[in-house]
């Protein structure tokens, strides 16, 4: 996939938004988040995280003028979920995921740092600190991600292929990816750049693909093994073994 130069077309887009975004009455400010923030991490692969805070009185026609950005180029995608939340893929490859919200809606959505772009003068700003989820202690990654093993192994026995792969390879694999990266998850996912926390091996072993979760299995609880005197570790071996 040749995305070369998206970086910069992404910062221009960026300052395009704003540009049609502070000109709208209602609107009191712009925030970026993730590597929109930090633009030392955005690169041609970044989407465009960012929040456009307005008025409670205007929030509901600024809405309803999202599709009016293809004004800055042909949109090939957009969707509204949520009420507020914006995804808007551009034709030119830039991709948005945006929210237009109050400023007291803030405080309602898990987010890390962000940074201001734009605000109105005479407008208070809201402080855009990290509010990100609290990370499990090490023994609730553990215990939960034995319970996903287990309702895993469970269906898989019943013929439930991609349920299966679905408990074991991409919920207990969160918990068991979290337990192995420790200070260095992602706070929203520890899949998010696992790549360069972990040998390529490990994270190949934990999800192997559709139709070998038992061997996912084998491999999370090797990674368990702490736990492995405890009635639930022992449970999913058991299982495992019948």
């Amino acid at each position: 996939m040749q995305r070369i130069g998206m970086r910069e077309k992404s910062i221009k887009r960026m300052d395009e938004i704003i540009t049609f975004y502070s000109n709208l009455q209602g609107v009191l400010a712009i925030a970026a988040f993730g590597s929109n923030a930090h633009r030392e991490r955005l690169d041609d692969y970044s989407d465009l995280d960012f929040l456009i805070f307005v008025d409670e009185d205007s929030k509901a026609g600024i809405l309803s003028q999202v599709a009016r950005l293809e004004s800055l180029c042909s949109i090939q995608g957009l969707q509204i979920v949520y009420g507020d939340a914006v995804q808007l893929l551009f034709a030119d490859g830039v991709y948005c995921d945006f929210g237009i919200i109050t400023p007291s809606q803030l405080s309602a959505f898990p987010h890390g740092a962000g940074k201001y772009l734009w605000q109105r003068l005479d407008w208070e700003a809201v402080d855009l600190s990290a509010q990100e989820p609290a990370p499990l202690p090490e023994d609730a990654l553990i215990r939960d991600a034995l319970f996903h093993l287990y309702c895993g192994l469970l269906r898989e026995a019943r013929g439930e292929t991609a349920a299966a792969f679905y408990e074991v390879q991409v919920v207990a694999s969160q918990r068991v990816l979290a337990l192995l990266e420790g200070d260095g998850a992602d706070a929203f996912s520890p899949f998010r750049r696992a790549e360069r926390l972990l040998p390529q091996g490990v994270i190949g072993e934990l999800m192997p693909g559709y139709g070998h979760t038992r061997e996912a299995v084998q491999a999370m609880l090797r990674h368990l093994s702490p736990a492995q005197s405890t009635p639930l570790y022992q449970a999913v071996s058991s299982l495992l073994g019948s």
